[in-house]
């Protein structure tokens, strides 16, 4: 086995974990290490950055997990960052996470407290490391490999994941949620409370909702309203496809028209950091990348994402129809719902799997 290594110490961030009340109030600091055991031969000969992992990104998925979703045990957040860590480059065979408290609520005098994990890529449902000819090093020459990003299409060093294959462990999952018929607002939370009833998901946060205009579709159609859900699960992306489909068909969601006016539409956006491409189902979603309607809200429930490594508020900022996307308050939902009654119909803007 091979012994090469990167190690990142001291990533530090204000986290809201904890079972006590003023822990998820207050927040208190919290320090994670993680060592990745990746085959460095090829970096070492040709001296590309395209031949080692970018460990910026895995830096910046720690920061966002600390900062993240309030857990209860430091347990669960280590097991959350060794799944996001592996998913981040498909050359990381192993990681070690751990997991420093130095302020947990002990009476004793202590120095720290802390979560050591170790996890690889079977662990967490990921495919195997990457050979060295999938990643670019042919014959022994470290070549230069391919930038990737979020462009619709895998990159070469994609995380590939069999769609069948339950997660081991809860894993994180980005829906994108659209409805222009009816009472749009209602259905929305409607949806969103049965992905949080749906077994093998819980709803982790949901972000602001945003007034968007048509993109594609027939003329003449009522705006939408849009929603991001960010969730973790234990199902596979068949399966939470299946639960997608199932909250759609529970809204009377018809496919009559391409891009034409929905009830409701619940795309699968991201899952567990892996790519997909399945007859059913293309994760990261073909045409995320493009489209501010699910970029937009997105970036306000998390203000860090990387979409293929590339953060989305910047994605959103190129998208074409991002200025065709308002933050809504409450208010402003209600208000949505009585002129989408009247108009009678429109694209969903969050479309894309279902279409």
């Amino acid at each position: 086995m091979r012994s090469d290594r990167i190690r990142l110490t001291g990533i530090a961030a204000v986290g809201h974990h904890g079972v006590l009340a003023h822990e998820t109030r207050d927040g208190q600091p919290f320090r994670v290490d993680a060592e990745l055991h990746v085959d460095l031969r090829a970096a070492g000969r040709s001296d590309e950055l395209a031949d080692t992992v970018d460990y910026s990104a895995v830096a910046e998925r720690i920061e966002a997990l600390i900062a993240g979703e309030p857990l209860a045990l430091i347990e669960t957040l280590a097991h959350r960052l060794a799944g996001a860590v592996l998913a981040v480059d498909r050359r990381i065979a192993r990681v070690e996470i751990t997991v420093h408290k130095p302020e947990a609520p002990l009476t004793q005098r202590f120095d720290d407290v802390a979560v050591v994990v170790s996890r690889d890529r079977a662990d967490v449902g990921l495919s195997a490391v990457a050979t060295p000819s999938e990643t670019g090093e042919v014959g022994g020459i470290g070549g230069a490999g391919s930038a990737g990003g979020a462009t619709g299409s895998a990159p070469a060093d994609a995380v590939l994941r069999d769609p069948d294959l339950p997660a081991s462990f809860a894993v994180d999952a980005v829906l994108a949620l659209g409805s222009n018929l009816g009472d749009s607002g209602a259905t929305l939370a409607a949806a969103v409370d049965a992905l949080a009833a749906a077994e093998g998901v819980e709803v982790a946060a949901a972000s602001p909702r945003a007034r968007t205009r048509p993109v594609g579709g027939p003329p003449d159609q009522p705006d939408f309203l849009n929603q991001v859900v960010a969730v973790t699960t234990t199902l596979s992306p068949h399966g939470l496809l299946d639960v997608a489909q199932r909250i759609e068909a529970e809204h009377h969601r018809t496919r009559e028209v391409r891009w034409g006016p929905r009830t409701l539409d619940v795309d699968v956006i991201t899952y567990a950091g892996a790519h997909i491409d399945s007859p059913r189902l293309q994760v990261p979603h073909p045409r995320a990348h493009e489209r501010a309607f699910v970029l937009r809200p997105w970036s306000w429930l998390d203000p860090v994402a990387l979409l293929d490594g590339v953060p989305v508020r910047e994605l959103a900022a190129a998208a074409a129809d991002d200025d065709g996307v308002e933050r809504l308050d409450d208010a402003d939902d209600a208000d949505h719902a009585g002129h989408a009654d009247d108009a009678g119909g429109g694209p969903a803007g969050g479309r894309g799997q279902s279409s």
